[in-house]
């Protein structure tokens, strides 16, 4: 044990030796002035490092909030940012230099402290972790925190100085260099042609609150922006629900069928469901069954046929508008990748989805609410954006688009009366099986499962607690 110990010693006070100066910095002046340019030479790196950030970091409404507030550094600061490679390049020729020039007095501080041998290592000890933590890491993210106070109390005051000063060397740079980012990047482009979706969001709020559009515009324009990011398949008419028609039905069962069925247009099959061939109009049926010369011997619904409109499931919502008004249809079948029917997706869900439900959220016919305990008694097709939308219960799921196929997927296994999922703080009961699907679910948040089900034997749950 006393050689480990000894030889440690040895170590630590070599450490010691080659850390301490040889010379003392209280005797050479030139060290002690070098010391205080060395504080203000880290200080000009970090106001350079911390500009970069907060001056890029400023949002569009950020500036113009402060045209709003008639800030003094509002039109400065729009003027910077309206040359990005002009300001990048004056930023990044400040920073260098400081660097640069704050290494080499490091370099001659340590050579006089240290000798010419060992300063070499301890400037690279030293120089590397100073710029790194007080030139960099801490300055910028102050800077990306803070970005406005940084900007018009810190960095532009200076800033509009400096690019004045070093314009003979930007402008060396910017030839050298011009070229090169022309072919990376192309020619310079100005900042105020790109909007970002969360800054129109924050720019639409802030007209809302001032009173110059209502929360129906509001809620309609955000509906918009969701529309775009939204694909068919979250809207449709799922299969199971389609009231498709049987092109060999006779008049009387298409005319039985039709007053069952409220809607204006309807999916004919042929043999099988999966073979859609067309779609048949509500209003043509009933001029048909108006009509008191027309026999039923003489009915055929192939003449009252359309072109089968069909679409993918992966179509946007947006698209939407301008697909119906191009084909002059009000109804398309969403097909899957290997042809099968996998929806139906009409005008008016579109039209819903865009400017809101035409009745309000307290008519759902299907929806028991008890107000006391904030639980919700749900159909199992129930979209889970019509979910939100009533409860405002949030559930987030990529693969399912109603709160059965969300209960389904968690369960992992055939569902039944009884059955539970935990989804944070939300619980999901299932109240009622129509066969294999899920009929009822029963929403109850801010209660926790009591026991949770254990996995089915021969689900991948199951395989995977085995494992």
């Amino acid at each position: 044990m006393e050689p480990y110990l000894t030889e440690i010693t040895q170590q630590a006070a070599a450490f010691w030796t080659f850390i301490t100066p040889k010379n003392s910095p209280m005797d050479d002046p030139e060290v002690l002035v070098r010391i205080v340019v060395q504080v203000f030479l880290l200080i000009g790196s970090a106001l350079f490092s911390s500009s970069e950030t907060a001056l890029f970091s400023l949002s569009r409404i950020d500036l113009q909030n402060l045209l709003k507030q008639k800030h003094p550094l509002a039109t400065t600061i729009n003027n910077l940012l309206e040359q990005p490679r002009r300001l990048i390049i004056s930023i990044l020729c400040g920073n260098e230099l400081l660097n640069i020039a704050a290494a080499a007095n490091m370099t001659i501080i340590l050579v006089k402290l240290y000798g010419q041998e060992d300063a070499g290592w301890i400037t690279l000890l030293l120089m590397v972790p100073l710029l790194l933590v007080f030139g960099e890491v801490t300055p910028k993210t102050i800077a990306v925190s803070n970005p406005v106070v940084v900007s018009t109390r810190i960095i532009v005051p200076v800033i509009r100085i400096w690019i004045k000063l070093v314009a003979p060397l930007r402008w060396v740079v910017w030839k050298i260099s011009d070229r090169v980012t022309t072919l990376l990047v192309g020619k310079e482009k100005s900042s105020d042609n790109i909007l970002h979706i969360d800054e129109f969001r924050t720019l639409v709020d802030d007209v809302v609150k001032n009173g110059e559009l209502g929360s129906s515009e509001k809620l309609m324009i955000f509906n918009l922006l969701e529309a775009g990011a939204t694909e068919v398949i979250e809207i449709m008419i799922p299969r199971t629900q389609i009231p498709f028609v049987n092109i060999t039905w006779d008049k009387q069962q298409l005319k039985q069928f039709i007053c069952q069925n409220k809607m204006h247009h309807f999916p004919v099959y042929k043999k099988d469901r999966d073979n859609f061939i067309g779609f048949i109009h509500a209003a043509d049926v009933a001029g048909i069954f108006l009509d008191p010369g027309l026999q039923a011997n003489d009915f055929n619904i192939k003449s009252l046929l359309y072109d089968p409109i069909v679409i993918p499931p992966t179509k946007k919502v947006n698209e939407m508008l301008d697909f119906f008004k191009t084909h002059e249809i009000k109804s398309a079948i969403v097909l899957n990748e290997f042809g099968g029917v996998e929806g139906l997706v009409t005008l008016e869900q579109v039209l819903q989805f865009v400017f809101g439900e035409i009745c309000p959220k307290d008519t759902f016919p299907d929806v028991n609410h008890d107000p006391r305990t904030n639980i919700y008694d749900v159909p199992g097709d129930m979209k889970l954006i019509h979910i939100e939308d009533l409860t405002h219960f949030v559930i987030k799921d990529n693969r399912m688009t109603t709160i059965g196929g969300v209960v389904f997927r968690k369960l992992d296994r055939l569902p039944k009366v009884g059955d539970q999922v935990q989804l944070e703080d939300l619980l999901m009961t299932v109240l009622a099986m129509d066969g294999h699907r899920i009929s009822r679910v029963q929403l109850a948040k801010g209660v926790k499962m009591k026991e949770p089900p254990a996995p089915a034997k021969g689900t991948a749950n199951y395989e995977r607690e085995q494992i």
